[in-house]
């Protein structure tokens, strides 16, 4: 028999069931246990956590300790019915459990046998709920009262002080070495350097997370976000102004585009993520689980999903689960263990400057970097070594670096700004926006796509995604051409030597937001001996293709492509092929200088993105020249 005495009081409800039992002691045997849980609000479920008195009596319950034959007397049942967070009713699972529950203050007895039980519980459960709401709101409200007098008056709305802020005559004033530290952060987010290497960089116990969250924080340009969601501006002395707020979140919008996240949440198929629960709590690796689900997981998405906290508060997996699962990944190390990817930077090196426009040119896949035993970087495909449904083989990643660099330092993007209809580089806060954008248009075709690999059926909504954010460039596009006070000319006017060393932090940082600005995608296919670099850029005017052996990394061919309007012009080091695009025909404009090399390769190109007409035209003039060498 276990009796429960719970919040104020505790004497006089000890004396109630002490005086309920003398009147019925006819009804109990054996020697009474009595329960306590003091000055704990049943409200959000506070008296049932597992290692308070009443949760541990509901895990006895549960492991079958007490049951059938014992009684469970509580002063007033509202005690132990204001919660909402367990799958099924707390005071269900108790009598179901064979426990008899006795509430003193109503007279009710709780059987299970009972019919009416069930529909006294949940007239009792309404009641006592409501009561702590009400309690909630009125507290509240209380608050928001507090707030809109404080911030009338210009005073502290609560001690609890951001560490940039501290509290002088119960005004805000700021910290002045905290306020220049938060500045230079943000300066160097927008120089190009990762969360990560910020962190290195300040050299002062800083956690990743940390740094992630302050720019973020809005508090920083003096919003204050009340609990309603109201937001009221001025409050808080402004650390950093509001471009350069919208400058960073623009930039963190984009870099989190490209990471590989998508429009559609990795919850939306309940089946298969209570799938991936179910698989891993039978043993399953993760990526076992992605050869066993259908095309489109990956195991990094698998992690994500087994790490999601929202598959509990969604109630798609219940949360003993949810524990479960958490106890064998953090036991196994798996958390730790996901590929290193290429679109992360290392906090002391930038390991590639090409992370998020860098795709395979066999499937459009995202790529991964890795390290062989002589400490050599690899690219590899990720779709291959995944799902195994892409043959494409990898290439070392210092061939591509050195060679796209030094072709990207000789592209004039002066005359391509003064293109009609491509001055799509601005100032920086019209970069970043349109970067932002870009990478949102990338989610929003990668979630496409993927679609139509799973054969899923068209979605409107990710249509129509794509179709505003596509609007939003446009207009953006030409609020800059409209506009030359803000164009700002991309700089790549580096040391290569200094731009390939990975520990040169402040040169590659500036490199690798350059890039992000002015390269839409880089492609790559190794062939035969050979690799094949595919750059095209924010602008349909030029693109590069990139000839590399693949043992050396010597550069071979550089063709340039260019839209010249009526006509496209394939330039090669020996020779020019030109399109009329009107016409539909071809020429070159001096056969006696061309090399065979030259015209193998750009042949070999064409055929590799299915140009039949140009296909046609060389090889009908294959054998002159060869005639011609």
């Amino acid at each position: 028999m276990s009796q429960v005495t719970s919040g104020q009081g505790l004497d006089d409800q000890r004396s109630i069931i002490e005086r309920f039992l003398e009147d019925n002691a006819e009804k109990f045997t054996g020697e009474p246990t009595y329960i306590t849980d003091e000055g704990i609000s049943a409200y959000k479920d506070a008296n049932i956590a597992e290692s308070s008195a009443l949760g541990i009596f509901l895990r006895d319950v549960k492991e079958h300790r007490i049951g059938f034959g014992s009684a469970l007397i509580v002063t007033s049942l509202d005690r132990l019915s204001r919660r909402n967070a367990w799958s099924e009713n707390t005071i269900q699972f108790i009598v179901n459990s064979d426990v008899v529950v006795f509430d003193i203050s109503t007279g009710l007895v709780l059987k299970k046998d009972d019919s009416f039980t069930k529909i006294h519980m949940e007239i009792i459960l309404s009641r006592s709920h409501n009561e702590s709401l009400m309690k909630s709101i009125r507290a509240k409200t209380a608050w928001e009262n507090k707030v809109l007098k404080a911030v009338e008056k210009g005073e502290v709305l609560s001690n609890k002080l951001p560490r940039w802020l501290e509290n002088i005559d119960n005004k805000y004033a700021l910290k002045p070495e905290k306020a220049e530290e938060i500045r230079q952060i943000f300066d160097w987010y927008i120089h190009g350097y990762s969360t990560g290497q910020i962190v290195k960089m300040l050299n002062n116990g800083s956690r990743l997370v940390t740094i992630s969250k302050l720019l973020r924080d809005r508090r920083l340009i003096g919003e204050h976000k009340r609990v309603n969601g109201q937001i009221l501006p001025n409050v808080y002395p402004i650390v950093v102004d509001e471009e350069k707020f919208t400058i960073v979140q623009n930039l963190i919008n984009s870099n989190k585009a490209n990471v590989g996240s998508s429009p559609e949440s990795l919850l939306d198929n309940i089946q298969e993520v209570q799938e991936i629960f179910k698989l891993t709590e039978e043993g399953l690796s993760t990526g076992q689980i992605v050869r066993k689900l259908k095309n489109g997981w990956t195991t990094v998405n698998v992690l994500r999903v087994l790490r999601d906290g929202e598959v509990v508060t969604k109630e798609i997996i219940d949360n003993l689960t949810f524990k479960r699962v958490q106890e064998r990944l953090t036991k196994k190390g798996i958390a730790k263990r996901v590929r290193k990817d290429i679109t992360r930077s290392e906090n002391d090196v930038i390991t590639n400057l090409f992370a998020p426009v860098l795709h395979c040119g066999l499937c459009g896949g995202r790529v991964a970097l890795h390290y062989n035993h002589l400490k050599t970087k690899y690219i590899s495909c990720r779709t291959r070594e995944e799902k195994k449904t892409c043959t494409a083989k990898g290439v070392q990643y210092i061939h591509l670096e050195e060679n796209i660099l030094s072709t990207i330092r000789k592209v004039n993007f002066s005359a391509l700004m003064n293109s009609d209809g491509n001055k799509n580089f601005s100032g920086e806060a019209k970069k970043a926006e349109l970067l932002s954008l870009r990478a949102e248009e990338q989610r929003y075709i990668d979630a496409i796509k993927e679609r139509e690999l799973q054969k899923k059926r068209k979605s409107f909504e990710l249509q129509a995604g794509l179709s505003d954010v596509r609007d939003a460039i446009e207009e953006l596009a030409k609020e800059i051409a409209n506009n030359n006070t803000l164009e700002v000319l991309p700089n790549f006017n580096f040391d290569m030597s200094k731009a390939l060393d990975p520990e040169n932090l402040e040169i590659r940082a500036a490199i690798k937001k350059e890039i992000k600005q002015v390269v839409r995608t880089i492609n790559y296919i190794r062939f035969d001996k050979y690799i094949s670099v595919e750059m095209k850029y924010f602008t349909d005017v030029l693109r590069h293709v990139l000839i590399i052996k693949n043992k050396g990394g010597e550069l071979v061919a550089n063709i340039a492509i260019q839209d010249h309007g009526d006509i496209i012009t394939y330039e090669t080091p020996s020779f020019v092929l030109v399109e009329d695009k009107e016409n539909r025909v071809c020429s070159i404009d001096d056969k006696y200088k061309v090399t065979v090399q030259d015209y193998g390769l750009l042949l070999n190109y064409m055929q590799g993105i299915a140009d039949q007409k140009i296909v046609d035209y060389m090889i009908a003039n294959m054998s002159q020249i060869l005639r011609n060498n």
